[in-house]
C-alpha cells in the first residue's frame, strides 16, 4: 500500500485499499505489522529489516530479524532469501554446522 500510494496521484491514498499514507513512524509500523500478521511476505521482510536496522523506533533485535526473514523466505520473498544467504555465507547471527 505504501509504495502504491507514493506512486499514485490520488492524494496519497493506496489505490487498492484507499488507506491514507501514514505520516508518522508509529502509524507506518502499525500498517506493516497488520500486513505481517496477515502473512504478507513483503511486509514481514520490511519488518525484519526494521528490527535489524533500528528503524521506526524499534530496538535492534538481530535474532528476531533473522526469524522474520526466515518466515518471509518461506513465504517466497526473494529479498529475504538474499539477506539470509548473506548471513549464512558470513556466519553472522546463524548457527553453523
Amino acid at each position: 500500500c505504501i509504495l502504491a500510494s507514493r506512486q499514485n496521484e490520488n492524494g496519497g491514498a493506496c489505490p487498492f485499499c484507499r488507506t491514507p499514507t501514514p505520516d508518522s513512524a508509529a502509524a507506518l509500523l502499525a500498517l506493516v505489522q497488520k500486513r505481517a500478521d496477515a502473512k504478507d511476505p513483503v511486509a514481514i521482510e520490511l519488518l525484519a529489516s526494521a528490527y535489524f536496522d533500528r528503524c521506526y523506533g524499534l530496538q535492534q533485535d538481530i535474532h528476531w530479524a533473522i526469524e522474520l526473514w526466515t518466515e518471509a523466505a518461506r513465504l517466497g520473498d526473494l529479498g529475504a532469501h538474499f539477506k539470509l544467504g548473506g548471513f549464512y555465507y558470513h556466519g553472522e547471527g546463524v548457527e553453523q554446522d
